[in-house]
């Protein structure tokens, strides 16, 4: 945890931001009645992909809140900064799981991203990307973080293309097209940088958007303490892991 302190303002206090990258705890100043909390959850896991020619779908964002909250003097409040969902594997059902929560106490929460799906046997079809995490407690400023993209895969015997279905919360990624250029779905772009959705995973890309993992081509965990979703995985590639969450605390003192 960091504090940093800004210039005074009228009547002796000044404004200070208490950062949180791990779980932690916040002690309120006895002139203290209101703080500024802004959580960020973190992202869900990319989907793996259980045979050759099969691609998972991307994690979905953490879900992002920023709200003023009344908080009592010389009161500690645990701040709980979600952890990343683990990617798919490549076996099972290869699905990604979900983002953890992040908490002020028990006065608001960020809700963790979806999971993307791996993809699936039957039918052939592509992973479904995983939804966007809820901003919930979210009446001030909260909102949805990006929506994982889809993943494609190729049918064997026709060679048509099947893709999953997008997820929800902060924006759908969309499909790609053309069997040699397919693209997988570009993630949803989260919110002022964090809770961004991973791309979907293809032979030729499929962007993850703001703070979510890498294109298709090349995937990746989502960013460290932004709520990115992860990648998924291709070709009998595991999923990758969502990033981990995040929180500040403002208050003058």
């Amino acid at each position: 945890m960091g504090i940093s302190v800004f210039p005074a303002a009228s009547g002796g206090v000044t404004q200070k931001v208490s950062e949180f990258t791990s779980t932690g705890t916040f002690v309120t100043p006895s002139n203290v009645t209101t703080v500024e909390v802004f959580l960020v959850a973190g992202g869900g896991g990319g989907g793996g992909s259980l045979t050759s020619g099969h691609f998972g779908g991307g994690g979905g964002g953490g879900g992002v809140v920023s709200k003023a909250i009344t908080v009592v003097p010389g009161t500690s409040y645990t701040v709980t900064i979600g952890t990343g969902g683990t990617g798919g594997t490549s076996s099972g059902n290869g699905n990604g799981s979900n983002g953890n929560n992040t908490t002020f106490g028990s006065l608001a929460t960020a809700t963790g991203g979806g999971g993307g799906g791996g993809h699936q046997k039957t039918g052939l079809n592509g992973g479904t990307g995983g939804g966007g995490g809820a901003g919930t407690n979210a009446a001030s400023a909260g909102g949805g973080g990006g929506a994982g993209g889809y993943g494609m895969s190729v049918d064997e015997t026709t060679g048509a293309q099947k893709f999953g279905g997008s997820g929800s919360q902060g924006g759908a990624g969309g499909h790609g097209s053309g069997l040699t250029n397919s693209n997988g779905g570009t993630g949803g772009i989260g919110i002022l940088g964090f809770g961004g959705g991973a791309g979907g995973r293809s032979p030729s890309g499929g962007g993850g958007g703001s703070s979510g993992g890498g294109n298709g081509l090349s995937p990746s965990a989502g960013t460290a303490n932004t709520g990115g979703g992860g990648s998924g995985g291709g070709d009998t590639q595991a999923g990758f892991a969502g990033g981990s969450g995040y929180a500040t605390v403002t208050y003058w003192s």
